[in-house]
């Protein structure tokens, strides 16, 4: 089968770390909607041998004791004993058990592949969590850097307002930066625990006492498909068209199934019997038993229109079966191009960030150094250090970003959870 080329390459700074692939891992063994997928094939399997049972005959032994009274009074002779063996075999309905066995064997495959599905959401929610928290942690962790930069800033312009060196407008601006810095830290914080809760409940650690360690240093590296080299890989890979195709199957199976049941059909049966009003022994089984052989040609003539009605809904059905998968193709196709599209926009974005953060950095070295000299005043520096966070938070962004939209792009053409297998 034919790969994707998507590429995330992921540096620790720690090596006990949580990896991406370790959390999905432990996500795959604890969550329980996964449990009950695997229940829901073990189901279909176990259906999907019964139906076979359809095509076998069915063999069975009987045996039975009669006594009639009449009142009060004993009837001489009015004990029965009887036994026997019965053997009935269907043999031809046009098809009829045969489409029953494929369409449970279908229903088998479906189950199967919505297994699929949900392990692929559950690692994709994994994904997006995992990189939601390390954007949130790396957010807050800038927050606490302008924070302490706007208290040291605040102490400064302070102790040169006490001495009358700078008016009591850059002061005043000065506090307004620092209660700004400290208000973004409070509700990053925030953003940080609930990320992080979200991840432990997508890793199905909820209410249970593991501590996880994240990284905290991560670069990603984006290699992106081509539309026709994914759009291939999503016909043959996604769980969700997948299961599209085989309702279209499982329709077809439908119609041939409703169309047997209005046409003849053809059955034989077998029987050994004995009857006696003594117990019935061997001897006696073997020397008067009484052999029968049936076989019965069944036509349907009028079922109140209920067969005709049953083809033409079938058919319905397989319409609706088609036009959905048509038009989840069409959905689709428009959903892998905004990913592509939005991945290839932010690997233009990242180099360009990087370079904006590089040049903040140095402006605002530039800025302190003219403040500190008395050539440029609070609002160029505290526009400088803006500039620093803002350039640092939308770098942060972006790269997080990038990285849960790749997932999405995986997951969307069916590869996500190949490599979980």
């Amino acid at each position: 089968m034919k790969t994707i080329l998507l590429i995330m390459v992921i540096s620790f700074s720690y090596a006990q770390t949580l990896s991406i692939d370790e959390a999905v891992r432990v996500a795959l063994e604890n969550k329980a909607a996964i449990t009950s997928a695997q229940k829901d094939v073990d189901i279909a399997r176990l259906n999907s041998y019964s139906s076979a049972s359809l095509l076998l005959p069915s063999i069975n032994a009987s045996n039975s004791f009669r006594e009639t009274t009449y009142g009060n009074s004993f009837v001489s002779g009015g004990e029965t004993y009887s036994g026997g063996f019965s053997l009935s075999q269907s043999l031809f309905n046009f098809g009829g058990k045969v489409n029953s066995v494929r369409q449970s064997n279908n229903t088998y495959l479906i189950s199967k592949i919505q297994k699929r599905e949900t392990s692929a959401r559950v690692i994709l929610n994994v994904y997006t969590f995992y990189y939601q928290f390390l954007k949130n942690s790396e957010l807050f962790e800038i927050a606490k850097e302008d924070l302490a930069l706007s208290q040291k800033q605040l102490d400064l312009v302070k102790q040169q307002f006490d001495l009358g060196a700078v008016s009591r407008t850059d002061y005043l601006k000065a506090s307004v930066r620092f209660g700004t810095a400290k208000s973004t830290l409070l509700n990053r914080e925030l953003s940080k625990n609930n990320s992080l809760k979200n991840l432990r409940n997508s890793m199905g650690l909820i209410g249970k006492d593991i501590e996880i360690k994240m990284p905290k240093n991560v670069e990603i590296s984006l290699i992106i498909p081509s539309f026709d080299e994914a759009y291939q890989i999503m016909l043959n890979n996604s769980p969700s068209l997948n299961i599209l195709d085989k309702r279209i199957t499982s329709a077809k199976i439908n119609v041939k199934q409703n169309w047997a049941s209005s046409l003849p059909s053809l059955n034989m049966s077998l029987g050994y019997n004995a009857t006696s009003s003594e117990q019935l022994t061997k001897q006696y089984f073997e020397d008067n038993y009484i052999k029968s052989a049936n076989l019965t040609l069944s036509i349907p003539i009028f079922s109140g229109f209920r067969n005709r009605n049953d083809i033409k809904i079938s058919k319905l059905q397989l319409s609706q079966s088609e036009s959905s998968y048509n038009t989840a193709i069409k959905d689709s196709q428009v959903e892998l191009s905004t990913l592509i599209n939005r991945l290839k926009n932010y690997e233009e974005l990242i180099p360009i960030q990087e370079e904006v953060l590089l040049s903040a950095e140095e402006d605002l070295k530039l800025a302190l150094q003219k403040y500190e000299l008395g050539s440029a005043d609070i609002l160029e520096l505290l526009n400088a250090q803006l500039a620093v966070i803002q350039a640092s938070s939308s770098l942060v962004n972006t790269k997080y970003d990038a990285a849960i939209e790749l997932a999405s792009l995986d997951n969307l053409i069916g590869t996500l959870d190949k490599k979980y297998e």
